[in-house]
């Protein structure tokens, strides 16, 4: 039988698909990529916005007017955020709660009638199967207990979990002898990672030494937990990649406490500058919501004026989306949703010439590249440490996988240039 499984949303959500593939290629299964060639599709869903739900439902109804229809399993935030009846009229055929995660590939197996099927290995027990992704993706870390007004998430992942320290070390040195030179950590408040009273510089120190990982990569951690000490050990750990998401949200003070953030743009503003001044070519990312409600014209122009301040070489704007279960989804104030999407165009904006700027700033200098593609034309394609894309012309397939550096000569929108 023929199993597509699909990711929609987070990295983690990426990393826990990549997770559910191998299980079922070691259970026997024919894993391909497109769930239009699948007998049975595995939709790993996101339901942190209103549009992210409505594009995983669109593919659960676009499955079911195949002839025949596929086995149509849903696992991920959908089932804990979403009434059951209509999952179950969109096609669902089957729903894996957060419960059950662990045993998803099981219960796919016993529903598709498969019991000749062998136990899924077991990545963070060492096995690591083929490498579906130059740069794989290791989960650390799972659920939030933030409960920003926005955010849903700690309903649907629930309390933090950590992946013990040496489970994650196992899984690294897999990875490795499979083939990787960069790895990306993930979590879903990567920043609560503990385990015997370690925490995430710690197991970041110690995956630094891992034989054959080139990079280790970082995603997003929260303001105002350990973003200074992350600053120290990228100053002092080469093979951490130089890149700091820290999501903002806004630049108001007064919004950002109706969100229920934990800093202010003043305790931001400090950590920027201490990781700068520890990281000069930091790669700084930043998640930013337009037009929360009661967002007015003075508090928008606050978050313009501090974006422009900061120089952000990542930028992601979203316009609000209410997502049903979260306090914010009945504050007074809504924003139009033209407001919304002008706002949001125009932060947008900004970011893309702070990107720019800083692509521009690494001409005529060393830079690294993990070539993730040879082009036709024989040009080799990947990211900077800082994670600006590169493209560099002359090379050959025997580079693919592999780390490359080379001085750019010219950028093309964002991205570094060696012709």
């Amino acid at each position: 039988m023929r199993i597509a499984v699909t990711a929609f949303g987070c990295r983690l959500n990426q990393a826990e698909a990549d997770a559910f593939a191998a299980g079922f290629a070691a259970a026997g299964w024919r894993v391909v990529d497109s769930s239009l060639d699948a007998d049975v599709v595995v939709i790993h869903s996101c339901a942190v916005t209103r549009p992210a739900e409505q594009e995983c439902l669109r593919l659960c109804r676009k499955l079911a007017r195949r002839a025949p229809p596929p086995f149509v399993v849903l696992s991920g935030c959908l089932p804990e955020a979403a009434d059951g009846a209509a999952l179950a009229a969109a096609g669902v055929s089957l729903l894996i709660p957060r419960a059950g995660r662990d045993t998803l590939v099981a219960r796919v197996t016993s529903a598709c009638a498969r019991p000749d099927a062998a136990a899924p290995a077991d990545p963070a027990n060492g096995g690591a199967p083929p490498l579906r992704r130059t740069r794989p993706l290791l989960k650390v870390q799972d659920g939030c207990d933030f409960f920003c007004a926005y955010c849903i998430v700690p309903h649907t992942r629930g309390a933090p979990v950590s992946k013990p320290f040496e489970a994650c070390l196992r899984e690294a040195r897999a990875l490795a002898a499979a083939g990787a030179r960069e790895i990306v950590i993930v979590g879903c408040n990567a920043a609560r990672y503990t385990d015997a009273g370690r925490g995430l510089p710690d197991l970041l120190r110690a995956l630094a030494a891992t034989p054959g990982l080139g990079r280790i990569r970082l995603g997003s951690v929260e303001p105002a937990t350990i973003e200074r000490a992350l600053a120290d050990l990228m100053a002092e750990t080469p093979a951490l990649c130089r890149q700091l998401h820290l999501p903002l949200q806004s630049g108001d003070d007064a919004l950002l406490r109706a969100m229920g953030r934990r800093y202010t743009t003043a305790d931001y503003r400090a950590s920027v500058e201490y990781a700068l001044s520890r990281v000069p070519d930091l790669g700084l990312g930043a998640d930013i919501i337009a037009g929360f409600p009661g967002e007015t014209d003075a508090q928008f122009e606050n978050t313009l004026r501090f974006v422009a301040s900061i120089p952000f070489s990542n930028l992601h704007v979203f316009p609000f989306s209410e997502r049903p279960g979260t306090p914010a989804a009945r504050l007074p104030g809504s924003i139009p949703a033209a407001v919304r999407k002008a706002r949001a165009a125009a932060l947008a904006a900004i970011g893309r010439e702070q990107r720019l700027r800083f692509a521009r700033s690494f001409i005529g200098r060393p830079v690294t590249c993990l070539v993730e593609r040879i082009e036709a034309d024989g040009a080799a394609c990947g990211w900077s440490s800082a994670y600006l894309p590169c493209r560099i012309a002359g090379a050959t397939p025997a580079l693919l996988g592999e780390p490359i550096t080379f001085t750019p000569t010219a950028v093309a929108d964002d991205t570094l240039l060696q012709p």
